[in-house]
């Protein structure tokens, strides 16, 4: 990705600013392109004046929203097609998928500005958004806030440490990692709670 980044130096400003769109864009959409570093990139472009802040910072908006609104469009559209398939029906029943549309009902707030920092979750949490019919205006503000704090950070931390770079993409891989394994302990935690929950007596002589 270092590559992909950097060969942008080459060229001029407009096509260095169209070229980071194309790559945050794509990142929205579940490409494994670090996101990260992307916007880590933008701010050390910044700092050796080859391009500037504000634009840069629209960039960062315009392409990660955009690829986030791509993702949710989708699963908007086709997700319950997807669902519906005679393959999947077999696993995802009426009454699982209930239990999800429950879950984006109760949580899908947190859900969606938590995942917004969190890059394997993203696209599968943005997808359900729409697939389970989470309203846009309710998708949007909560994305929007998530990449409020994320992109700004990112872009300052690109400019102020633009010369260790690599090692700070490395310390957010590895906090990334880190989230995404609490993710999971803490989704295993509340199915196995759920499961002793329906398998203890109800105490009813």
């Amino acid at each position: 990705m270092a590559n992909e980044t950097l060969f942008l130096l080459s060229y001029s400003e407009p096509f260095i600013y169209a070229g980071l769109f194309l790559i945050l864009f794509l990142c929205g959409l579940g490409l494994p392109i670090p996101e990260e570093l992307t916007l880590l990139s933008g701010g050390f472009f910044v700092s050796l004046g080859i391009i500037r802040f504000y634009p840069m910072l629209a960039i960062g908006f315009l392409g990660i929203l955009g690829g986030d609104l791509t993702i949710y469009a989708i699963g908007k559209k086709w997700g319950q097609d997807f669902l519906n398939h005679h393959h999947l029906r077999k696993i995802l029943t009426e009454k699982r998928l209930e239990r999800g549309r429950q879950f984006y009902r109760d949580h899908g707030n947190k859900t969606i500005f938590i995942a917004r920092f969190i890059s394997g979750l993203r696209v599968a949490a943005f997808f359900a958004a729409g697939t389970m019919g989470i309203k846009f205006g309710k998708f949007l503000l909560h994305d929007f806030l998530g990449a409020l704090i994320l992109i700004p950070l990112l872009i300052l931390l690109g400019y102020y440490f633009g010369a260790s770079i690599f090692w700070l993409a490395e310390i957010i891989h590895r906090i990334d990692v880190l989230l995404k394994i609490l993710a999971v302990l803490a989704g295993l935690t509340a199915l196995g709670f759920c499961l002793w929950l329906r398998r203890k007596p109800s105490g009813r002589a």
